[in-house]
């Protein structure tokens, strides 16, 4: 069995581990209770003479949870989580698209419900899996699941449970290869976000900003453009913001941001075929408020409001209606389960925004606080407006009805920002956001103070505003310790600025509950007194609370913000894709592809402390950088011009099928752009071809290999010159004959026993291409990775076996991750989907296929790939029977997965696709093994 000497490589403990919990079924006195299905200590079924705990099905539950004592931890430290599995027969079911069902795992009670260890489905020996995480609770307890997310049948035991606190070590994301430094200032890919870190006064702040987001800034610059309406208006956005905005910005934002614009100017970034301006970065920062100018306008006394005027019978007048935005919450007292603060966030936007407010901008300035907030290329402020500072303030909104526009205010762009910046407590924030405000992105601000654990939510209208605070126990809609927001305004002042005039149409003005709002208090009151981050979680997973154009997810305890830490998505949190109308949205939206939660920290390890400080000084020096891949090869094609041969041969018999194919065969790889890659997947057929059942049609195939080995070796031994010759005398003499091989071996002066037609012999290398798969479709599955990316696995998976079903007419299985067994893959050719840090499946079989993954960074060929913008398609053998083939599809994240499998499959032992780039096409190098080609300048 494959899989006994690749599990055995999990049992190795981190060196330097301090234990923390071990639990033992054997002690009677073992606190354990369950959530909710069925388990029972079962001493007949032991791990190394101990008793194990046995989880089914409960009556109740389609899914069964087993918690454990809790645990005390420091947050910010890093842990491993391990224990040993078994199953028997467990087969799991997903019970609706969203969430993914999961097999046999361990997890943290703090954990989102899609990080976890790797499960274990079917029937399966003791197997030990792991899951190594950062703290985010200082009491947390240990998760024993079974079906997690859907319903399951069979049995699963589990045994020697561990947690131990690890030292920081080289095996931690981000890997050293993608973190990008500009003196204190990095970035680093993560989970589909890009995390960025600032720091310093507020121009050289601006420029580290500029520098290092040179590539994104004009991408998004051009996403402002199509939601505003065209880039050929920029010049009037540009006006527009002079006139309105930026003179709203005090000076310190300004330099920050005119320091954004010369940062990504020098670093190389154009826009409209010129440098980047100030002008266009305070358009990016104020796209928003831009857009609600009309609905704002709108709402504005004239000075003609109480006087009557007859609309004509003809009209159709209706009123602009504002999109729903966010929903939001936050938690303390008696509603949550310690009586701390909790606080959580779901953006909705638009689809073209959405897709690049995925920077996690974390700037330590030089007066204020340190602050962490979701952001985009160019940024000064959120936009979705997540905010957490160093003080432990939190402030979230959700968008409102429009009010009246206030020309002499500030943009909420400045305001929130220096609330944030500058704001120590909740007072702070409230002055702040209502100082000079010009009413624009009208919103229900909701914030926490984990210092107090004190929250509020805050209706602030233009010239009207509604304060409730839990200090002061004021509550909306009878729920003690829980504000919630929807979009929906609470107070009737706020709600009525939207109205003007006396004498307009009448409405309904006060307020009514919405479904969402329903929804928020029906779990307020199933949860009362247990909310937690699991609330958040679950909440943010449910309809009505997210929906189509829900771009995000944020959530942060008590704990969380006072370490300055959040669990964030990028995508919608159910593991739903959002795949972009081609017809109606911009033309360069690719879609949102759920990577899951990821917890951020503003506090660096010391691993990535070492990172920044090396990469930082290999920057200086102008060394190397080893993140740097090769560019796509060069051509190598002669320029033959007319020189090939014409006209075409038959053969007599089979025995001439060599030649008359091979030759017709050859005349194409001469004509490639690049003929030593046509003659190395020559060779992967050849090898591939003679393990290969002997139909007839395998039979001829081999046969023309063969004679395109042969001819090639015969023009290097030859010459072109020589070869070219006898190529074209042979066929001007006897195009549209019957022929033998035999004549033209007679022509080029040789035997069948000196050309060696029988010892053909290429070098090692690769059985298979990457688009053998095409042909090896009724014998193939595809298997997608449910450890990270499950959504978008699943969905490139999907797209995978809809591509298949068009070129094949019968549809190739898709497995999960843990469903699938040696048995199911050993005669079989497999399609992983995910890398192998997403897909447990293939990170069992990686070193057998010379996988060298590192995270979410791979190495091949002598070159490193740590672009979030890049994906690796690899063909290799199966190593359980090597007539077939695994083709490997993983992306360094979710999109490039999702992109990457609508590359075009050819001829290449591997593709390196990049996102706005020519694929990477190639051959491993000759003369190693698999795993050594593979691990070239490791």
């Amino acid at each position: 069995m494959l899989r006994i000497p690749l599990l055995f490589l999990a049992v190795t403990v981190s060196q330097a581990a301090t234990p923390v919990f071990k639990a033992s079924f054997d002690n009677a006195e073992e606190k354990w209770s369950v959530d909710h299905g069925s388990a029972e200590l079962d001493s007949s079924v032991l791990h190394e003479g101990h008793k194990s705990i046995r989880l089914e099905r409960g009556p109740n539950s389609p899914n069964t949870c087993v918690r454990l004592a809790a645990s005390t931890l420091n947050i910010g430290k890093r842990y491993e989580l391990s224990g040993w599995v078994r199953t028997e027969d467990l087969e799991v079911r997903d019970v609706d698209r969203s969430p993914i069902a999961i097999g046999a795992a361990l997890a943290m009670a703090s954990m989102p419900f899609d990080v976890h260890s790797a499960s274990l489905g079917g029937t399966q020996s003791w197997t030990r899996v792991s899951l190594k995480f950062v703290a985010s609770r200082s009491q947390d307890e240990v998760l024993l699941m079974v079906g997690n997310g859907g319903s399951f049948r069979g049995k699963a035991w589990f045994e020697g449970v561990h947690l131990d606190e690890i030292p920081s070590s080289g095996d931690e994301w981000p890997a050293r290869e993608v973190v990008q430094t500009f003196g204190p200032a990095y970035r680093y890919p993560a989970a589909g976000w890009i995390y960025l870190h600032i720091e310093g006064k507020p121009y050289e702040r601006g420029y580290q900003h500029g520098h290092l987001m040179a590539r994104e800034i004009p991408e998004y610059l051009e996403r402002c453009a199509a939601v505003l309406g065209s880039k050929d208006h920029w010049d009037d956005y540009r006006t527009t913001a002079n006139a309105l905005f930026l003179r709203g910005f005090d000076r310190e934002i300004l330099e920050e941001m005119r320091g954004i614009a010369d940062g990504a100017s020098d670093a190389g970034a154009r826009w409209k075929d010129r440098r980047v301006d100030l002008l266009d970065i305070a358009v990016a920062n104020t796209t928003v408020e831009m857009g609600e100018l009309a609905s704002a306008v709108s709402a504005t006394p004239t000075g003609l409001e109480g006087m009557s005027f007859d609309t004509p019978p003809y009209s159709d007048r209706r009123r602009d209606s504002v999109k729903d935005h966010c929903s939001a919450f936050a938690a303390t007292g008696p509603a949550t389960r310690d009586g701390k603060m909790v606080i959580g966030h779901v953006t909705w936007w638009p689809l073209t925004l959405a897709e690049q407010t995925n920077v996690m901008l974390d700037i330590k300035p030089a007066s204020g606080h340190r602050m962490l907030i979701q952001s985009y290329p160019g940024g000064i402020e959120s936009g979705t407006d997540w905010y957490q500072n160093d003080a432990g303030v939190v402030l979230t909104e959700t968008t409102i009805d429009q009010t009246p526009f206030n020309a002499a205010g500030t943009p909420v762009a400045f305001r929130a920002r220096m609330a944030i910046q500058y704001g120590n407590n909740i007072d702070d924030v409230v002055r702040i956001l209502s100082t000079q405000n010009n009413g624009l992105y009208t919103n229900e601000w909701i914030m926490g103070d984990a210092k107090t654990n004190e929250i509020a939510i805050f209706d602030l209208g233009t010239n009207k505003t509604k304060l409730w605070r839990s200090s002061k126990n004021e509550w909306f809609g009878d729920t003690p310790g829980f504000y919630w927001g929807d979009n929906n305004a609470k107070d009737l002042s706020v709600r009525l600025e939207e109205y003007p005039d006396p004498k307009g149409d009448p409405h309904f003005i006060p307020y009514v509950p919405s479904v969402r709002d329903t929804a928020w208090q029906q779990l307020y009151r199933k949860y009362h007194g247990q909310i937690d981050e699991q609330f958040g979680f679950l909440a943010f997973r449910t309809a009505p609370l997210v929906a189509v154009a829900t771009m995000d997810a944020k959530v942060a305890t008590a704990d969380m913000a006072t370490h300055m830490m959040v669990w964030a998505e990028i995508g919608r949190p159910n593991q739903r894709e959002w795949l972009p109308n081609k017809k109606y949205d911009f033309a360069g939206d690719d879609g949102l592809y759920p990577s899951g939660y990821y917890l951020f920290g503003a506090e660096p390890s010391a691993t990535l402390r070492a990172s920044i400080e090396q990469n930082e000084k290999m920057r200086m020096t102008d060394l190397p950088r080893p993140e740097i891949a090769k560019t796509v090869s060069a051509s190598n094609k002669p320029d033959y011009g007319g020189r090939l041969w014409k006209g075409w041969v038959l053969p007599v018999s089979d025995n001439d099928t060599w030649f008359v194919a091979g030759s017709a065969e050859y005349h194409q790889v001469l004509q490639s752009k690049d003929i030593d890659q046509a003659i190395n997947a020559q060779r992967a057929i050849w090898r591939g071809l003679q393990i290969s059942a002997a139909t007839p049609l395998e039979q001829f195939r081999r046969e023309r290999a063969r004679g395109v080995l042969f001819l090639d070796s015969l023009r290097v031994r030859m010459g072109d010159d020589a070869f070219l010759k006898l190529m074209h005398d042979y066929f001007a003499a006897n195009t549209t004959k019957t022929v033998t091989a035999e004549s033209f071996l007679e022509k080029a002066g040789l035997t069948r026993v000196a050309a060696h037609l029988d010892a053909i012999d290429p070098p090692e290398g690769p059985l298979y291409l990457v688009n053998d798969i095409w042909r090896r479709l009724p014998s193939a599955v595809i298997v997608y990775g449910t450890l990270r990316d499950a959504g978008a696995n699943r969905y490139a998976a999907e797209q995978l076996q809809h591509k298949f079903l068009n070129g094949y007419e019968s549809e190739v299985p898709v497995y999960k991750d843990f469903e699938v067994s040696d048995d199911l893959l050993r005669h079989r050719d497999v399609v992983f989907v995910g890398r192998p840090e997403a897909n447990s499946a293939l990170a069992l079989w990686s070193a057998h296929l010379g996988l060298d993954y590192e995270g979410a960074t791979f190495k091949i060929d002598g070159d490193v790939h740590p672009s979030d913008r890049e994906a690796l398609i690899l063909a290799a053998e199966n190593p359980l029977d090597p007539a077939y083939m695994v083709l490997v599809l993983a992306g360094n994240d979710a999109l490039s997965t999702v992109k990457a499998q609508e590359t075009e499959l050819t001829g290449h032992q591997y593709i390196v696709f990049r996102d706005g780039d020519s694929p990477v096409k190639g051959f491993l190098a000759r003369g190693t093994s698999s795993v050594q080609r593979a691990r070239v300048g490791h």
